[in-house]
């Protein structure tokens, strides 16, 4: 792909995603989206047919990076040692800090949220060759896992105890 290509991509998905956590993204124009891209609308056209066509694209960017993500975690090593793997998802929180307390007062968040744990759990559950009817209790531990991971990162912003948190998600996985 070309180097203008990528940029303009990568311009056009940045302002839609922070569109998407400041408003309703039914209210977004394709005007608003470009001004906050830098970009012409005839620009946009050439990539995308409409806004929606433009935003699904990009939560499907999204969703994709998430089943890049789950397909990382090995079940049993995880419940062994998670503290390696609760770490790096604590420090991309604290480095996005500002970014995920605007994220969850946004109209876009409890959908979001809740796609994030769907496909997460299912990429997790996929990656280990798992099925609810041949291993019903590891896929529960999994849907646990990443939807109490997710609500106890979120539920307490703006207060942000990385160590504490830590701490506990650990302790809740390994047993």
């Amino acid at each position: 792909m070309d180097r203008r290509v990528k940029r303009t991509k990568s311009a056009i998905f940045g302002a839609a995603i922070e569109l998407m956590v400041e408003k309703d993204p039914k209210k977004i124009t394709v005007l608003e989206l470009c001004k906050r891209a830098d970009i012409n609308k005839s620009t946009f056209y050439l990539h995308y047919k409409s806004i929606d066509d433009c935003l699904q694209k990009c939560l499907n960017t999204v969703m994709n990076g998430i089943e890049k993500i789950s397909r990382r975690f090995d079940y049993y090593e995880m419940k062994k040692d998670p503290s390696e793997s609760i770490k790096k998802i604590l420090d991309e929180v604290e480095n996005n800090l500002d970014y995920f307390n605007h994220f969850k007062q946004s109209a876009f968040s409890k959908n979001a949220i809740s796609a994030v744990k769907k496909n997460l759990v299912a990429g997790i559950v996929e990656h280990n060759n798992f099925n609810y009817e041949d291993n019903y209790k590891e896929c529960l531990v999994i849907t646990f896992m990443v939807s109490g991971a997710i609500d106890a990162i979120l539920e307490p912003l703006p207060v942000f105890r990385k160590d504490e948190l830590q701490q506990v998600l650990t302790g809740i996985i390994k047993h």
